[in-house]
């Protein structure tokens, strides 16, 4: 086939009327030249306009007939007119003509007190927090707090230093950052710089106005009293400042022992790295990772240990560093503790957040629905979003991903009855608005935990353990004697029962087949084996709450975190399918409740019911 075109033909184009660049004659171009000859009845620009005006003035109409586009709905045109600076009209209101928005100091005080309020109250939510000139309220509230221990702004950072021509470099003032932490060499200056007198024998120190050594002692006994006095007061000082600012020590430097031998002294604990699990970098990474990604956190609690499972240090740093997040309390698994020790737990920990009873499972669940209703009331609170996160944190072995996947009602994390199961952090979808975010165990080591407690806990797997046979002692202390022998088939008094804790793992050896060569019984299967029970359920034990009062308990219901229209949550514990123990021991229970009450209210019968509570909690008796 032949080529073709002026490149191939030397042929070069037309340049006659048909050239591109020329501008066109077009009836609906109204700048376009007049012809020469011809009919001189052409449309003027301004007829060209009108009728632009009719074809694209029309309104855009749907299906249904309903207005949606048009030249009239444009925001930015009236008419067919385009709104400029030049045309463009302001709107009459008086508000123009007085003054400007602006608020008083009495204003800002009424403001503040009730802001406080509602921030304290657990059921109240700040809504549009950005909105709000929160740095107005809190620099005030800051100012000259707890005797001026702590300063404003415009103290540490006068006006003249940071802008102008005698502004300074931006350096780091760690009198800023230790604040409250001055020494006494800072007092002997003026604050011109200058010296008052240098009569002290100066020992920099980080803490408050410590005690100063003279120089010359009257005897060494009498310098070393003053020295430890002086270190005594330091570190109580440390502890007072980090108490108030929410510092805390963990780790493997949290526990201090006091050595043997001549002299005083405190050492670190060191640990075995074993007892470290769940408190390494990567799991406080993927743990920050869920809290800064979260609207709502769900803190997840062994309803057994709650004192032991509830993150104090989680809660402060939630507070402090993301005050706009909510925490919610849910207390599961139980359905291992009685009835009443529930209801005193959540009533407990109601008046600090909101609690949810929960116990997870995928056929017999309770507190899905009460929990589910909650977090669709934080969805439609923060209803300018697209969607909200829910991070759900704990301890671990305490029931993060059963709860996930008792919500969304199938098995989509996994789950194991061991520790350390998550390795890291997963999205869930529970509805196209809300999604969940399940979270590695994490250990806060804030109280000193022995090995012991973490093995309690559930933090240790048993299988690891050097020696699990010395775990469990603890297990005997916590765990009724009653339940230990029905639980193992074994004799709970008389001959055949056991002694110490030895006889026990020899006679569950036995009992369970767990032999070695020669008939000898493997005392290491048979402690791992006890440790497993006793961390899965098993063996019933819990801790004991505190003492509260009716009035405390149902003080949480009458509030509420809820918007109109929304439905508060209610939870009714009596449907709680609790495991079946001994008849017999219930019934012992019950009688011996019932007589150590009645002869205590011989004695005083001015407080007959104080007296049957806290019987009963001491007691630790299966109600």
């Amino acid at each position: 086939m032949p080529k073709t075109g002026w490149k191939y033909t030397k042929q070069a184009p037309n340049k006659g009327s048909t050239n591109m660049l020329k501008k066109s004659n077009a009836s609906s171009k109204p700048n376009r030249r007049a012809p020469k000859k011809g009919d001189s009845n052409m449309r003027s620009s301004d007829t060209i306009n009108r009728l632009k005006m009719y074809n694209n003035g029309k309104a855009i109409r749907n299906k249904e007939g309903t207005i949606v586009g048009g030249q009239f709905m444009m925001g930015d045109r009236a008419g067919d007119r385009e709104i400029t600076a030049s045309t463009g009209r302001i709107q009459p209101d008086r508000r123009w003509f007085g003054n400007t928005r602006v608020v008083g100091q009495t204003e800002l005080d009424k403001f503040r007190e009730e802001m406080t309020s509602k921030v304290a109250d657990p059921y109240s939510v700040v809504l549009k927090r950005k909105k709000l000139p929160m740095g107005l309220l809190q620099d005030a509230a800051i100012m000259h707090q707890e005797g001026n221990v702590k300063s404003g702004l415009l103290t540490n950072e006068p006006f003249e230093h940071t802008f102008g021509k005698g502004s300074r470099r931006k350096r780091v003032k760690l009198d800023q950052l230790l604040v409250g932490r001055t020494s006494v060499y800072d007092e002997q200056i003026d604050h011109d710089g200058k010296t008052k007198k240098d009569t002290l024998n100066y020992e920099p120190s980080i803490e408050g106005k410590a005690q100063v050594v003279e120089q010359k002692p009257e005897s060494d006994e009498a310098g070393y009293a003053a020295i430890f006095a002086a270190a005594q007061k330091s570190k109580d000082t440390y502890d007072t400042v980090n108490n108030r600012e929410g510092i805390v020590p963990w780790g493997r430097d949290s526990n201090l022992t006091k050595t043997e031998g001549e002299g005083v002294d405190w050492r670190h604990e060191k640990k075995a790295d074993l007892f470290l699990k769940g408190q390494s970098k990567r799991i406080w990474g993927e743990f920050y990772k869920v809290v800064d990604c979260s609207d709502v956190i769900l803190h997840v609690i062994d309803a057994r240990n709650v004192p032991g499972t509830r993150c104090t240090m989680i809660e402060k740093h939630i507070a402090k560093n993301a005050p706009h997040k909510h925490l919610v309390f849910v207390l599961n698994k139980i359905d291992l503790v009685p009835n009443w020790v529930a209801k005193r737990w959540i009533g407990e920990l109601s008046a600090v957040r909101p609690t949810i009873a929960f116990h997870a499972s995928m056929t017999h669940a309770f507190g899905k629905g009460a929990l589910i209703s909650l977090l669709r009331q934080f969805g439609k609170l923060h209803s300018d979003k697209k969607q909200i996160s829910v991070g759900v944190i704990g301890y671990p072995n305490v029931g993060k991903s059963s709860v996930i996947n008792t919500l969304i009602s199938k098995k989509s994390c996994k789950v194991a009855p061991i520790p350390g199961e998550t390795k890291i952090w997963q999205y869930i979808t529970l509805f196209k608005n809300i999604y969940l975010i399940d979270c590695p165990g994490v250990v806060v080591d804030t109280a000193g935990d022995t090995e012991e407690d973490s093995v309690l806990k559930g933090v240790v797997r048993a299988e690891r353990l050097e020696n699990p046979e010395d775990f469990v002692p603890p297990i005997l202390e916590v765990v009724r004697r009653e339940h230990v022998a029905a639980q193992y088939g074994l004799a709970k008094d008389g001959d055949d029962t056991w002694e110490d804790h030895i006889d026990l793992l020899e006679k569950i050896a036995k009992k369970s087949g767990r032999l070695r060569k020669g008939g000898d019984p493997c005392l290491r299967s048979a402690a791992i084996y006890m440790i497993n029970d006793f961390q899965r359920g098993r063996l019933p034990h819990f801790v004991a709450p505190p003492e509260l009062k009716e009035e405390k308990a149902e003080a949480p219901s009458t509030s509420s975190a809820t918007l109109p229209g929304i439905k508060g949550v209610k939870q009714n514990l009596e449907e709680i399918e609790e495991k079946e123990f001994n008849k017999k021991d219930e019934q012992k229970a019950d009688e011996d409740v019932v007589s150590e009450s009645e002869s205590e209210e011989e004695e005083e019968p001015e407080q007959p019911t104080k007296k049957k509570s806290k019987t009963v909690i001491a007691s630790g008796d299966w109600d």
